[in-house]
């Protein structure tokens, strides 16, 4: 391999490592901001979520459907929404034609508490694309997309292994079985 080819390839290397570490360090800083955001409102990211779930799904708001919504295990979400009930934010009561489930339903509390976290997570996004024009967030957008459908392809116990990559496969095993999407205001179907 001739010095060109060599250098091209630690110039392309350097720079898959230094854009991987600025979406890294991007996404924890969005994360971080948008939890102290939520703080205001007493609640974790994990309980807006929660909350904007049982909102969204409505009458089929059951542990199992919220689970899946936010791609968690039921003994997690579970927890999650006792703690929430026991902040008087959601009522849980038995399903009438089954019994061993439950419904989940927001308190007038808990629609406040949503209505107005909601309302600063609005203002949270607007506040961060505000310095960028709509061709940016589009390409921002088109860039993240597109990094997603392919990480979906990636098969991470071979790279582990490290054996050959040149012919990524899907991981089903890792896909998003709710087709949902984290949103900054919960989250939402796409």
């Amino acid at each position: 391999m001739n010095r060109t080819k060599t250098g091209q390839k630690q110039e392309r290397s350097a720079l898959e490592t230094s854009s991987w570490f600025a979406v890294v360090r991007a996404y924890e800083e969005c994360a971080r901001r948008y939890a102290r955001m939520l703080e205001h409102f007493e609640l974790t990211t994990s309980q807006f979520d929660a909350l904007v779930a049982v909102e969204h799904l409505g009458r089929d708001a059951m542990p199992k459907s919220i689970a899946e919504r936010l791609l968690v295990t039921r003994p997690n979400v579970t927890g999650l929404l006792r703690r929430l009930e026991e902040r008087e934010l959601i009522h849980m009561t038995p399903h009438a034609s089954d019994g061993r489930a439950l419904l989940c339903s927001l308190t007038p509390m808990g629609r406040r508490c949503v209505r107005s976290a909601r309302q600063a997570a609005e203002r949270f996004v607007h506040a961060q694309a505000a310095p960028f024009s709509n061709r940016e967030l589009q390409e921002l957008e088109d860039l993240m997309r597109g990094m997603y459908r392919h990480l979906k392809t990636m098969d991470p116990d071979i790279l582990a292994r490290g054996d050959d990559i040149t012919q990524p496969r899907p991981d089903r095993s890792l896909d998003d079985k709710s087709g949902g999407t984290a949103g900054a205001y919960g989250r939402t179907g796409s």
